[in-house]
C-alpha cells in the first residue's frame, strides 16, 4: 500500500526575508480542495499550511516556512493558469509600485483585482485575507507576500464612478 499522493512539481525561485534566495520545486495538488480545479501556485501559498516541502535544485528536501517568504517567481515553463486562475473580464487591473520592508526594493507591475465594484480599490485588495497576491511584472508574474510589503503606490488615477466628475473621485488607496 502506497502512501504517496500524486503531485505536480513546479519550478520556483523563492526570496526570503533574510535576503537569501533558493531555487527548487514545490508540489501542487492536481485538484484544489477549495475550487476543485487544478491547484495553482497562488492557491498553494494562500492555503492553511504554513510549512511546505521544497526540493532544492541540488536534490535536497527542505521544509520551508511560508511566513518567511517575500517573493515567489514561477519557473519559465509554468503555464500562467498554474500560477493563478484568470477569469478574464472580471478583473480590474491597476499599475502599482510595491515597496518591500526587508531591502527597500521597489517592484512595479499590475495587480488584477477580482472584487465587487464597491470593493475594487487597491486598499480593499490588500485588506482581503489572502497572504500572497500576484503581481504581473514586465518579466512575468510573481507572488508577493503582503506581510513584507511596506507600501503599495498606485501609479495611475482610478476610474471615475458613473455620475461623478474627476473632482469627486477619491484616491485608489
Amino acid at each position: 500500500m502506497s502512501h504517496v499522493i500524486p503531485k505536480r512539481d513546479v519550478a520556483v525561485r523563492i526570496r526570503f526575508d533574510t535576503g537569501d534566495e533558493q531555487s527548487g520545486r514545490v508540489f501542487l495538488d492536481f485538484i484544489d480542495v477549495i475550487h476543485r480545479g487544478e491547484q495553482t501556485l497562488l492557491d498553494k501559498f494562500n492555503d492553511d499550511y504554513h510549512w511546505f516541502p521544497l526540493r532544492r535544485d541540488d536534490g535536497s528536501m527542505h521544509i520551508v516556512n511560508r511566513d518567511r517568504i517575500v517573493l515567489v517567481e514561477p519557473g519559465d515553463d509554468l503555464p500562467s493558469g498554474l500560477v493563478r486562475k484568470e477569469s478574464g473580464g472580471a478583473f480590474r487591473r491597476e499599475s502599482v509600485a510595491v515597496a518591500f520592508a526587508d531591502d527597500g526594493e521597489n517592484l512595479e507591475g499590475q495587480i488584477a483585482m477580482d472584487l465587487p465594484d464597491e470593493f475594487c480599490r487597491a486598499s480593499d485588495f490588500l485588506n482581503f485575507p489572502q497572504d500572497f497576491f500576484p503581481l504581473e511584472t514586465p518579466d512575468g508574474p510573481v507572488l508577493v507576500a503582503k506581510r513584507h510589503v511596506t507600501a503599495l503606490r498606485v501609479l495611475e488615477a482610478p476610474p471615475a464612478a458613473p455620475g461623478l466628475s474627476d473632482a469627486h473621485v477619491g484616491g485608489s488607496g
